[in-house]
């Protein structure tokens, strides 16, 4: 059964998350600059990446990766924002879980097929019993 990833929050340590945040930060300027830029201060840039990474962190590189180049076919005249880059890789889960075969388990008949072994064993430890009363 296919299951979501973990957040990469919670399961990377500081130094896999700071360099997943970092791939994350060099993915966004490159879906960025596809497009018209306007020239922005350093600070500006910086707190746009930061909002980038903190918003796409719990998420896989593959997962980024898909959603970013999904982005360029559905919104090939818009400039890219990490709020619609996450709205991609949450419809992308979403059908990942509606398309996945569900686990059956097999409900487990009600009729025992040792009953009749078990019944035996019972009136054997019973028939014990009775000889000691």
């Amino acid at each position: 059964m296919n299951k979501l990833p973990a957040m990469q929050s919670k399961v990377l340590d500081n130094d896999q998350l700071s360099k997943h945040r970092a791939c994350i930060a060099v993915k966004a300027q490159g879906l960025m600059s596809r497009y018209y830029e306007v020239p922005q201060d350093e600070y500006v840039k910086r707190d746009i990446l930061m909002g980038w990474m903190d918003m796409l962190q719990d998420y896989t590189q593959e997962e980024i990766t898909k959603a970013c180049m999904q982005y360029l076919i559905d919104y090939p005249n818009r400039r890219p924002h990490e709020g619609l880059v996450l709205k991609i890789i949450l419809a992308n889960r979403k059908h990942k879980l509606l398309t996945t075969p569900k686990m059956r388990i097999e409900a487990k008949s009600r009729k025992n097929p040792d009953a009749e072994q078990r019944k035996k064993t019972a009136e054997e430890i019973m028939s014990k019993f009775r000889k000691i009363w």
